[in-house]
């Protein structure tokens, strides 16, 4: 790994590099859209939703079993059961227009309404039919038991679904239930993508080429339509200023946020940052962050329109995604920070940082009988694409140490 950072005289912390970026967009109005419930999976609320009825409607019975009176079951056991009159049926998708009198009781299915004057419901295993349409009961029961009452799910007016949330699968289905057919959510934010570089082609000629396959662009885009995000992607430009001015200044002009990868560094061909300093105010925010992979990274604002200049290595133009781009479109999104799947896991080897620098080391994860293991990928370079393909996940060694020591717990933070 190399340690020298020429050129970058102020390297920023993470957290300060992120706070100053996040400040430095104001959330705007973000617009809404209305869609129907099927295709609002994943989708950002725009408003709370409120129940305007409740659920279930009527007492509902959570068990097969006969619903009763809950004073007829005292004092009923295995040896001394009780025995009360079948007066009728409570049938799933049925009305139930009957009543149970004392002494009596009606076979009810799971999920069927509990007839008036019930109070309880005995399980079926614990009861047995005798001739005579009659049922010998070997419990007692209290008032209410295996009983879902009416509005115990969902009282009227519980706020059910919070503005910002993004909606899950079980969220639809309590919508559906609701009866909502449409929902309010925010409109996805528009992220436009390009790469810069004279050497960067789609795909490669030949072996002998000097060139290089861009695939910065297509891991990008995935990672933002992960998240919510829509794509504008205005391909690949090459190393002189004009050039990429021009594809910035239609960048800003055309969507919520730009992700600019290549010519971030510092050096004679590193264009991005000048050229976006040229666009407008306030510029260039943070010029690289202390942190590997991913020092070279950029924070920008031009107009309110976040920029984030990336480095030219996938491996470190991920990173810079992850621990800047993802945060700032939940901001864009008007929703709530998506929190990261982590797991816990033990090394059985230190896993070394660089001082200094917070460092974020690719593992693989095995999984033995005492819970799973960390294990460094082989290679740590940034310009190893498999140290990020062969990773479940990432370490993050802080940068006051450099070192995590071997045999400790860790928190891994998985790359799905």
């Amino acid at each position: 790994m190399n340690h020298s950072h020429e050129g970058f005289h102020n390297l920023r912390n993470v957290d300060d590099a992120l706070a100053r970026f996040l400040q430095s967009v104001r959330r705007h109005h973000i617009e809404t859209e209305g869609l129907m419930i099927p295709r609002a999976l994943e989708r950002v609320l725009a408003d709370d939703i409120i129940a305007k009825t409740e659920i279930p409607l009527s007492n509902r019975s959570v068990v097969d079993g006969f619903a009763v009176r809950s004073a007829d079951t005292d004092g009923a056991t295995e040896t001394s059961p009780v025995v009360l009159r079948i007066m009728g049926e409570s049938r799933l998708g049925e009305a139930c227009r009957g009543v149970v009198k004392p002494g009596g009781a009606f076979a009810i299915a799971t999920g069927s309404i509990v007839p008036k004057g019930g109070d309880c419901v005995v399980p079926v295993e614990e009861a047995r039919e005798l001739a005579e349409r009659e049922v010998a009961l070997s419990m007692s029961v209290k008032r209410g038991q295996n009983i879902l009452h009416a509005g115990e799910d969902i009282a009227h007016g519980k706020v059910v679904l919070t503005k910002g949330c993004r909606l899950r699968a079980q969220d639809l289905g309590v919508l559906k239930v609701l009866g909502i057919k449409n929902v309010r959510v925010m409109k996805k934010p528009r992220v436009a993508i390009l790469s810069t570089g004279s050497e960067l082609v789609e795909r490669l000629g030949s072996r002998a080429s000097n060139q290089i396959v861009d695939i910065n662009r297509l891991v990008l885009a995935a990672k933002v339509r992960q998240i919510g995000g829509n794509v504008i992607d205005l391909g690949i430009v090459k190393d002189r200023k004009e050039l990429i001015i021009n594809a910035l200044g239609k960048a800003v002009k055309s969507s919520d946020m730009v992700l600019v990868s290549g010519g971030s560094s510092v050096g004679q061909r590193d264009l991005v940052p000048s050229c976006i300093n040229s666009l407008g105010r306030p510029g260039m925010l943070v010029h690289g962050v202390a942190m590997r992979p991913a020092m070279p990274t950029g924070l920008a604002s031009v107009g309110g329109i976040p920029i984030i200049s990336l480095p030219g290595f996938p491996v470190s133009a991920m990173f810079a995604f992850l621990i800047f781009g993802s945060p700032m479109i939940a901001k864009l999104s008007g929703g709530k920070p998506v929190p990261e799947a982590r797991v816990r896991a033990n090394t059985l080897r230190p896993i070394k940082g660089v001082k200094g620098y917070r460092t974020f080391v690719r593992v693989a994860l095995k999984n033995t009988a005492s819970g799973f293991v960390a294990i460094p990928v082989d290679s740590q370079r940034a310009s190893v694409m498999m140290s990020i393909v062969a990773a479940d996940g990432f370490v993050v060694v802080p940068e006051t140490t450099g070192e995590i020591p071997k045999g400790s717990l860790v928190e891994v933070t998985l790359l799905t």
